[in-house]
């Protein structure tokens, strides 16, 4: 063999020896991926929730602007909506007149099944417990699923509880209502107030705000929390530059 053969082997085989030395060990690869997957599970949960909350503002901001936008049309065609024929008009004929041509619907819905819930009262507050507002109650509100997925109804009527007091008691009143309820996914859930399903109101001269647009802060702040009902959601997110702040109950 010649000497440059030889010298040229004991490169190669050093080069080997240097690879050995630097190799990780299987032992060592294990911890590795296991320290990844605990980093992977603590920070996957905040990154999931940081996603749903900036597609539920995406969401809602979209809902408001499109309602204002109708409302504005509507109110272009029909005039102002103070002298809007409310007090003469069903839910269905309301709607019928002064909504319906300025929003693209998808399907008005007879049923709760036909908006793609199972249960005419499908809501829950922001405290867990169950809304009894009705999904669908003919005369009284009118709804419908938007092109888009997002379920709208419009009341004309309505009873609901508000302003609990600091023993958490309920007031329950029933009258004429301006109120829009908004569930930005339809049917899917969680299906709770504050998440989800959140209050708009129509407003003559302004147009279409969120339900609790003219309380104070700490009004807002006070129903939407955890242990309560959340109908002010949108007003505390709104008045939140469109933030989701860290006291929200979500």
């Amino acid at each position: 063999m010649k000497k440059g053969q030889i010298y040229a082997g004991r490169v190669f085989s050093a080069h080997i020896a240097d690879y050995r030395k630097t190799a990780f060990t299987l032992a060592e690869v294990l911890i590795t991926l296991g320290i990844i997957g605990i980093v992977a599970a603590m920070t996957m949960p905040n990154i999931i929730a940081g996603y749903e909350k900036k597609s539920t503002i995406t969401s809602l901001k979209k809902s408001y602007t499109v309602l204002n936008q109708a409302f504005k049309q509507s109110e272009i065609d029909n005039g102002e909506s103070i002298n809007w024929e409310i007090g003469s008009f069903n839910a269905t004929e309301y709607f019928a007149k002064y909504w319906k041509p300025y929003l693209k619907i998808l399907h008005i819905c007879g049923t709760a099944e036909e908006c793609g819930y199972t249960s005419n009262t499908p809501w829950y507050h922001s405290n867990g417990s169950p809304e009894g507002i009705h999904a669908i109650l003919k005369s009284w509100r009118e709804s419908v699923i938007l092109a888009d997925g997002t379920f709208m109804s419009g009341f004309t009527y309505a009873g609901m509880y508000d302003n609990p007091d600091e023993n958490n008691s309920e007031e329950y009143s029933q009258g004429a209502s301006s109120q829009i309820l908004v569930d930005i996914n339809g049917g899917k859930k969680p299906n709770k107030f504050g998440r989800d399903v959140f209050y708009f109101v129509r407003v003559n001269g302004k147009g279409v705000l969120p339900y609790g647009y003219n309380d104070d802060d700490e009004t807002i702040d006070k129903d939407c929390a955890k242990n309560n009902f959340g109908y002010k959601c949108a007003a505390k997110i709104i008045k939140n530059n469109w933030e989701i702040p860290d006291d929200y109950p979500w």
